[in-house]
């Protein structure tokens, strides 16, 4: 009785909060409310966050939306847990995407309990022949992303000058002290990195070719930070593959990972007109007010985000349905991509891709897939 009267007084809240957002059609807030939270599941936060109660558009947005419960069960029909692995671990992911000659960033190996372990199998054990590995590698930027990583969490930078000189996260650095430093990493960063979803140990550093975007998408935001598309996929039965919608992560601060994170950051989300490219409607984060607001300029750039056509679209798309095909028995994937200036190459695939942009399919095809009732 006693959760049960938290549960009611929690509601209760959360409608009064959203009363006093729209001041008006109060019978028609709670209707949506209650609609959204009983039939389709969405949590308090999720309604607030997409503007469900609307008096005037909530019950549209309702029809539009998936709540995290209904795109869970989704996830569990269509995904074997089985398969996940293929993508949820970085380091089997680039193995078999360079089996299948995938296009993805140059990746060199995995650190992982004071070892390199390579692509071609070769180990480097112990500092002195971290060093060679560590000399093997061209001038450039390299990325250090942890193999079961999420949400761009406990990612380092590594540079390399044309003398073999070593910064590492913006200072310098000799190989041997890299070397510790990583061991220090893979003791400490489990703790940083997993998020509340995640409940696998540390799994390894990958060292990864730190990649450009296409120029207009630097121009369009201003930021060198890689900024990525993903592509959310389903297969059908007859191995049929379906786009069934797509968005951008667009950066509102320069960083190392374009991970939305509810745009604590200043990123914001476009969703893309799957048959053009083109952005169709661009979300931000009222932190204050805690829920998306839609924005049509960048607020550093001043671009005309709804101008803005992805570059080398048809290349993302015909991408997004190769590893769609490629990575069965996994059905239901969403496929992030970066755009370089010459291609689209994967990054990785989610087996939850819950958005915070509308599903840009039709009713019929939710509840064919039973993400509405």
């Amino acid at each position: 009785m006693k959760n049960f009267i938290r549960k009611l007084i929690r509601a209760l809240t959360a409608i009064r909060l959203e009363t006093d957002r729209y001041k008006h059609s109060t019978l028609r807030i709670i209707i949506n409310w209650l609609t959204a939270f009983l039939k389709d599941l969405f949590s308090a936060q999720e309604i607030r966050l997409y503007g469900l109660a609307d008096p005037e558009d909530g019950a549209n947005r309702i029809r539009q939306y998936v709540s995290k419960e209904m795109a869970d069960r989704f996830y569990r029909k269509y995904n074997p847990g089985a398969a996940v692995p293929n993508i949820e671990d970085k380091f089997i992911f680039t193995t078999l995407c360079l089996q299948h000659h995938l296009p993805i960033p140059a990746t060199y190996g995995i650190f992982k309990q004071g070892i390199v372990k390579t692509f071609d199998e070769r180990i480097f054990q112990e500092s002195s022949r971290f060093r060679d590995f560590i000399r093997e590698l061209e001038p450039g930027e390299y990325l250090l992303k942890p193999n079961n990583g999420m949400l761009g969490l406990g990612l380092s930078i590594l540079e390399i000058d044309d003398q073999g000189s070593l910064k590492f996260q913006g200072k310098s650095i000799t190989a041997d002290d890299l070397y510790r430093e990583l061991c220090s990493i893979e003791v400490t960063l489990p703790a940083s990195s997993k998020g509340d979803s995640v409940d696998m140990d540390f799994e390894g550093l990958l060292f990864q070719q730190r990649i450009a975007n296409h120029p207009e998408i630097t121009k369009l935001t201003g930021f060198k930070m890689l900024q990525t598309i993903r592509i959310c996929t389903h297969v059908t039965d007859n191995n049929q593959v379906e786009i069934l919608f797509a968005f951008m992560k667009l950066a509102g601060q320069e960083g190392l990972a374009d991970a939305f994170n509810l745009g604590k950051t200043g990123n914001m989300l476009a969703k893309i007109d799957p048959a053009t490219g083109k952005f169709c409607n661009v979300y931000a984060m009222d932190q204050q007010q805690g829920y998306l607001v839609e924005t049509t300029h960048h607020a550093v750039t001043q671009a005309n985000l709804l101008n803005f056509t992805v570059p080398h679209w048809q290349a993302c798309l015909t991408l997004a349905m190769k590893l769609s095909t490629t990575f069965l028995p996994l059905r239901a994937v969403g496929w992030d991509i970066a755009i370089t200036d010459n291609r689209p190459v994967v990054l990785e695939g989610n087996d939850n891709w819950v958005p915070v942009v509308p599903f840009d399919i039709n009713i019929d095809k939710l509840k064919q897939y039973k993400l509405k009732s």
